[in-house]
């Protein structure tokens, strides 16, 4: 136990040194950024100013006067001259700058820079910059600032700013520098102080923690016993009730299996019988007197037997096994069209498909669970478009993140607040019709049922033209994106 106080007091002491060279690095880099944001604030304003106070019109003059290299070489020398260079100068002295403060213009062609008038008594006319930075170019009619950078003359943060004439037209700039090297000499001052504060505080941090540990470390001893007899006591009861969650588990899963076998065998023990009388009433069409009643006979026993299938279907989607395999989602599409007119022949639905999915290589899912979906959305599109004018528009596309967005709108039976509500609920109370509520919802319920299994998303809105829009979002299986339903707005967002 010795040992393990040991351990522990240096691994602190270790900690704590880490930890106070971090600090007093991040301390050097906070003081350059600190200091830069200091220096360029002093350089910008002084430059902004000079700029304003200097006349272009008169910088404009002394430049065009005197046209060859050193044609000034005294700052007296010209009157203009003189008195730009006087302002440069005071301003130099009122804010401590050691560097000479100096005008700068361009060529006409902006390839060149050449020194025009400065705050030094020993002019510099018309010397060419050899390596000016890029800003000066970029940002020549604005000004600004320039991050630590090399020239001919050393390495400087700098700010410069745009002199302009009576017209508005800039005519030169301004620039202010602080040498590098000398700004560094002051940053190490302010490190080598922070260092010093930062080790006094830490060696007292340093000092109190090991008070601390020490006593610490003795109620550790005491406890450490007392959590060995506490974990096995602990360990005890897991074991139990583990026992008994598994109980419960094997029990549930028992249950589930019976509800799927009854749920399988009551559908095809009804529809034995409802079969049987389909096959009764095509013989009483025989008998003429009998013809209206068995017609509707025939009608009511399909609805039913259409129910059944759909039930049975429901109950296959839950216990079916994924088989992934390549869905080339257009022909589904057809396919699925050819078969829902097949069965609806009599309609004269106005059918619009617009798919973009042909440019895609491939998309992963379930084909049949996929084709289930779109045979049901396409069924009850064809069975509630408008009796008189029905219409049916069918869109399809494939995203980027391969999630497959498939919607179906007709202009028939529209849905109210409280049924968009409930409509993925099976044999859920509607104010349409017994026989068209049953018919929507079962046929909604295997949709969602499919689209569980796929990790898919469903979704009822009423279109701009006033038709409803069922939209259905299924996910590549071997691309996993997640998809997300967040209520927002009344959009769905895919994440």
């Amino acid at each position: 136990m010795k040992n393990l106080k040991f351990k522990i007091i240096i691994s602190v002491y270790v900690c704590l040194i880490v930890l106070a060279l971090y600090n007093a690095f991040h301390s050097y880099q906070n003081n350059i950024s600190h200091a830069k944001q200091t220096v360029f604030a002093k350089l910008s304003t002084l430059s902004n100013l000079l700029a304003k106070q200097i006349n272009g019109d008169l910088h404009e003059k002394v430049i065009n006067q005197y046209k060859k290299q050193d044609d000034i070489k005294t700052s007296h020398q010209d009157a203009d001259y003189q008195s730009i260079h006087n302002i440069l100068a005071q301003a130099q002295a009122s804010a401590g700058i050691n560097t000479p403060i100096y005008t700068l213009f361009p060529s006409n062609d902006f390839k060149k820079f050449f020194f025009g008038i400065t705050s030094s008594v020993n002019p510099y006319y018309k010397h060419r910059y050899h390596t000016p930075p890029k800003e000066l170019i970029t940002d020549y009619e604005k000004g600004g600032f320039i991050d630590e950078y090399l020239d001919e003359n050393g390495i400087w943060l700098s700010s410069f700013a745009p002199i302009k004439n009576k017209a508005g037209k800039v005519v030169a700039i301004i620039q202010t520098d602080q040498n590098f090297e000398e700004f560094m000499i002051d940053v190490n001052k302010k490190l080598i102080g922070n260092i010093s504060f930062i080790a006094l505080i830490y060696s007292v941090i340093g000092f109190l923690l090991y008070l601390f540990l020490k006593e610490v470390l003795k109620k550790e001893e005491v406890y450490s016993l007392t959590q060995q007899k506490y974990k096995q006591e602990l360990e005890e009861q897991v074991n139990h009730r583990t026992k008994e969650l598994s109980v419960v588990n094997k029990k549930l899963i028992d249950v589930n299996k019976e509800l799927e076998s009854f749920f399988y065998s009551t559908s095809h023990d009804i529809r034995g019988p409802l079969c049987r009388i389909l096959g009764l009433t095509s013989l009483a069409k025989c008998e003429d007197d009998k013809q209206e009643l068995v017609e509707m006979i025939e009608i009511e026993s399909q609805k039913m037997d259409n129910m059944l299938k759909k039930m049975i279907l429901v109950n296959n989607l839950r216990t079916k096994e994924l088989k992934i395999e390549h869905v080339f989602v257009g022909d589904t599409v057809n396919t699925a069209l050819s078969q829902i007119k097949k069965k609806y022949h009599q309609s004269k639905a106005e059918v619009v498909i617009k798919t973009e999915t042909q440019t895609l290589k491939q998309f992963n899912s379930d084909t049949q669970i996929v084709e289930s979906i779109i045979c049901n959305l396409l069924d009850n599109a064809f069975k509630f478009s408008d009796s008189l004018n029905p219409k049916i528009a069918i869109s399809s596309f494939i995203d980027k993140n391969g999630i497959l967005s498939l919607t179906v709108a007709n202009n028939g039976l529209e849905f109210t607040e409280k049924e968009m509500k409930h409509a993925f609920e099976l044999f859920k109370n509607a104010s349409l019709k017994d026989g068209d509520a049953d018919g929507i919802r079962l046929g909604l319920y295997t949709i969602k049922t499919a689209l569980d299994k796929l990790n898919g998303l469903i979704e009822i809105n009423t279109n701009a033209k006033n038709m409803t829009e069922i939209k259905v979002l299924i996910p590549d299986f071997y691309i996993g994106h997640k998809i997300d339903l967040l209520i927002a707005n009344d959009q769905i967002i895919i994440a």
